[in-house]
């Protein structure tokens, strides 16, 4: 499975978000307390219906 776009609205620290993703590689660079970590536990929620800071 690809994940191709992602559409995020008030999740932590993220009010909106629109990403259309590669199919290769895609890197998440910022400074600290930008939403990198939030982004990819924002897809890990969308896979296991739990954060992974919240098991």
């Amino acid at each position: 499975m690809t994940l191709k776009h992602l559409s995020i609205i008030n999740y932590k620290n993220l009010a909106q978000v629109e990403l259309e993703l590669s199919p290769k590689i895609n890197c998440f660079v910022g400074n600290n307390g930008m939403g990198k970590t939030n982004l990819l536990d924002a897809v890990y929620y969308l896979s296991f219906c739990r954060s992974y800071t919240n098991p």
